[in-house]
């Protein structure tokens, strides 16, 4: 009798062992459900609040943040008087447009390459149509900067992309020896009026395959090769 006490006993004890080895799982299996979903929320929120905004590169600073903050907000109020677009308009007077250098501070004092500016919209097709007008050419504010360039605020994994995008139409110019590539929205294009490589500026040599392309100039995606 108590050997058969004891066989139960101790297929009682599996029994609850495998119970709470199942439960250890399901734990696990569960908090990794929810980190997944908390990233995908924050995700979510970083690729929205992206959505609403411009990144321009490429303006040069001035001699302190305040005539910097100046000059950029003249620049964007140059463009957007010029568009003729009513609504972006009133949403620049209201102050529903914003910008802002980013960083913030500037942390590098030697560094030559000017921060770039992040101009945050009320939403995404307010965003697509003040970047269109950006693209349409450079006003008498910012003509001088030749280099500079507007476009979506990329994430993280966007960026990266870019980065290699321009790497890769960068090393193209060089053998063709003048500037017949560009990036635009994650996209190497060949340029139908090539142009001179530019001298060695403040901007990268490999920005300069981002260049923004002024009015007139039509472009041709090339091969699949040089694309994601």
């Amino acid at each position: 009798m108590q050997e058969v006490q004891s066989a139960i006993l101790n297929k009682l004890n599996k029994l609850e062992e495998q119970f709470l080895a199942i439960g250890e799982r399901e734990d696990h299996q569960n908090s990794a459900i929810y980190s997944a979903l908390v990233k995908f929320q924050a995700d979510s929120k970083i690729v929205n609040a992206k959505a609403c905004r411009i990144t321009w590169v490429g303006i040069e600073e001035h001699g302190s943040e305040i005539a910097t903050h100046q000059f950029d907000k003249e620049a964007l109020k140059e463009i957007i008087e010029t568009s003729g677009d009513d609504e972006l308009l009133g949403d620049l007077n209201n102050g529903k447009i914003t910008l802002h250098r980013h960083p913030k501070i500037k942390t590098n004092s030697f560094s030559r390459r000017p921060r770039i500016i992040k101009i945050e919209l009320r939403n995404q097709e307010l965003r697509d149509r003040l970047l269109m007008h950006m693209r349409a050419g450079r006003l008498s504010m910012t003509k001088e900067y030749v280099h500079s360039y507007a476009r979506k605020d990329y994430t993280k994994e966007e960026l990266e992309y870019d980065r290699s995008l321009r790497k890769k139409a960068g090393m193209m110019n060089q053998l063709e020896g003048k500037l017949m590539y560009v990036v635009r929205d994650l996209v190497i294009h060949k340029l139908s009026v090539p142009r001179q490589l530019p001298v060695k500026s403040s901007i990268d040599s490999s920005e300069t395959a981002n260049t923004c392309q002024s009015a007139g100039e039509t472009q041709v995606s090339i091969p699949t090769q040089f694309t994601r």
